[in-house]
């Protein structure tokens, strides 16, 4: 099935399991309210834009935001969720911890916001929660949007005569826009560190306690999508498992949930096209590549380009970052992340949240929230305003043009279950990690291993 089809089903999904009309009909905001937001304390900023927003249009409305650590907000939203406790109208959360706060939130009626204007591969990934039944429902709307695409040296790649001996090499252009697959990056690797231009080539981040679960699913999507028994016309997978496993179960298959993916010839490939790029980066057994030393490398000008979040390159100092242009993965497609706001069950102003959720997603809000914070928007009109606006600098127009079509085709996806961070990721990260500092083992029996385990762990639930 293809996915235009599949996504019209999602939707049509949503609007059949949401009782029609009840959000308006049962739950409409009165004056002198209260609306009490929990977030975390990395994106309170926005949040409390949004907040202080919503109150100028609402008078009689205060809305408190109460933000938390990010290793502590999860837990102690769960904590007054289970208590079934009124505290909370209004939940931040992420892909990684959606599944693990669905059960506490109100099914949002898809049809009360704006569909057409939502990037949807970022909506799904996350704010959609997949039911035991085969259904699905939509749990929470993004705030803001996070993606990783290519970030490059603007001097190097715009250089003609580069451009010249880098086609004359290779035959093909030394354009990111254009590079339809990974041996591309790899050549570019070579290129240019073979000729001295920079110490290091494209960084991929290969820290171990997270960021090789989003780095190797960056690579693996362009496997995964180009393999219909892997993908089943689902290039994103399964809501809830991502790339990481099928996007359909097979008839031989005995268990609730579908196979793991990435033990296969494309996983082996993929892994072989990680441990290239990581060879023209520091090697893994003197430093592991995580954010802060990806942004010490950049920042010093001595590499390529990064696989890279776009906002992290965004918040790079703005004499380093306006050097830095911008292009989707090759193929054309991100990794998506956002940030998600959904409504609790026991929430007693149900109407009121669902009116702020509403405004949050309006393109003048998600307009705003860029210029003051930064905050990369869901909206899509919002994305064409800030292009057209000739007060942003020309380079930043330019990231936008690629953050959009990165979002619009944010089909990477590492699994978001329950069992992701206490065990999928550990048994993962882990032996790669080892396997890049030495890879003497077989990579596909590496990664029958780990599959083996990711199995074992989702059988027995953790």
């Amino acid at each position: 099935m293809r996915r235009s089809a599949l996504l019209a089903i999602a939707v049509i999904l949503v609007i059949v399991i949401a009782v029609v009309g009840w959000l308006a009909l049962h739950m409409a905001p009165s004056a002198n309210q209260r609306l009490v937001i929990v977030t975390y304390s990395d994106v309170e900023p926005v949040v409390q834009l949004a907040a202080e927003e919503f109150e100028a249009s609402h008078p009689d409305v205060k809305v408190v935001v109460v933000p938390f650590p990010w290793n502590s907000y999860v837990q102690n939203e769960l904590t007054v969720l289970e208590a079934h406790s009124p505290q909370y109208d209004v939940v931040t959360f992420t892909p990684t911890s959606s599944q693990l706060l669905a059960p506490y939130l109100v099914p949002l009626n898809m049809s009360y916001f704006n569909q057409s204007d939502i990037i949807w591969d970022q909506e799904a990934f996350g704010g959609v929660y997949e039911l035991s039944n085969g259904s699905a429902e939509v749990i929470g709307v993004a705030i803001q949007t996070w993606v990783e695409l290519l970030a490059y040296n603007a001097t190097l790649f715009n250089n003609v005569t580069l451009q010249q001996e880098f086609y004359s090499e290779y035959h093909v252009q030394l354009n990111p826009w254009t590079w339809q697959n990974w041996t591309a990056v790899i050549d570019a690797d070579k290129f240019l560190v073979g000729k001295g231009l920079v110490k290091y080539g494209f960084l991929v981040e290969d820290e171990p306690s997270h960021e090789l679960i989003d780095t190797y699913p960056a690579i693996f999507e362009w496997y995964y999508a180009h393999n219909s028994t892997l993908d089943c016309g689902s290039p994103a997978g399964l809501p809830g498992y991502g790339t990481m496993f099928m996007g359909c179960a097979p008839s031989w298959w005995r268990h609730p949930f579908p196979p793991p993916s990435f033990n296969s010839t494309a996983g082996v490939d993929a892994l072989e096209v990680l441990r290239e790029l990581v060879s023209y980066e520091p090697s893994p057994s003197d430093i592991a590549i995580g954010y802060d030393t990806l942004a010490q490398l950049v920042g010093e000008g001595s590499v390529a380009g990064a696989i890279a979040w776009a906002n992290d390159i965004m918040g790079l100092n703005s004499s380093v970052a306006s050097q830095l242009l911008m292009a989707p993965l090759p193929g054309g497609y991100g990794e998506p992340g956002s940030t998600f706001l959904g409504i609790s069950k026991y929430s007693q102003h149900k109407g009121l949240a669902l009116e702020f959720l509403r405004f949050v997603l309006s393109p003048q809000f998600q307009e705003q929230a860029f210029y003051l914070q930064g905050s990369l928007p869901i909206s899509r009109q919002a994305y064409f305003e800030i292009m057209s606006n000739s007060s942003v600098p020309a380079y930043e127009r330019e990231w936008l043009k690629a953050i959009l079509i990165a979002n619009e085709n944010a089909t990477a996806t590492p699994p978001t279950v329950p069992q992701t961070y206490p065990y999928l990721i550990p048994s993962f990260n882990g032996p790669v990690f080892s396997w890049l500092q030495s890879p003497t083992q077989d990579p596909g029996q590496l990664l029958a291993s780990i599959a083996a385990q990711w199995v074992r762990y989702l059988s027995e639930g953790g």
